[in-house]
């Protein structure tokens, strides 16, 4: 098994995995089912969609797990500038490795290799956003040496018809 940066060639495969992980998520923490949710929505859902993919590809922050040519894991992140205190910071966007895989260190080493890269690439600091249930992957950022902040997210569609300000 190998952890290697992202490259253009891993787009299907990390798709396939990426929609995999987020079917998952969606069993577990959405009242929607898949089979509901609008083409369009889907189709842009997740950092390796057309219309992210090439922005992780470029950033060089971008990690996949690959086993016998095929993707098993990956890691999606880019270098945010001048957030917070923070010149460069390595925003962690989404991880997630093949249920099969699971349990074998391969979000870790992906993780190592990541905050290795952005440190070469001059980031202060590292953020990663993990759901509040999700105990495997708070136990793996904290076993990297993140610590948990308890403050909630908001989030605002700016583009939602129904938006009131």
């Amino acid at each position: 098994m190998d952890i290697r940066k992202l490259k253009l060639k891993d787009l299907e495969g990390v798709r396939k995995l990426e929609i995999s992980c987020i079917r998952e998520y969606f069993k577990e923490t959405i009242e929607n089912k898949w089979e509901d949710l609008p083409e369009e929505w889907k189709e842009n859902l997740g950092a390796s969609s057309r219309k992210h993919f090439r922005a992780y590809l470029e950033s060089g922050l971008s990690f996949v797990a690959v086993e016998d040519d095929e993707v098993i894991g990956f890691l999606f992140a880019q270098m945010l500038h001048h957030i917070a205190d923070a010149e460069n910071l390595v925003w962690i966007e989404n991880m997630g490795v093949h249920p099969y895989f699971r349990r074998n260190q391969i979000a870790y080493r992906m993780l190592a290799a990541c905050l290795k890269e952005g440190i070469a690439q001059g980031a202060d600091v590292a953020h990663s956003t993990i759901q509040p249930g999700n105990a495997p992957s708070i136990m793996l950022h904290k076993k990297a040496g993140f610590f948990m902040d308890p403050r909630q997210v908001a989030l605002m569609d700016l583009k939602d018809p129904k938006l009131r300000l």
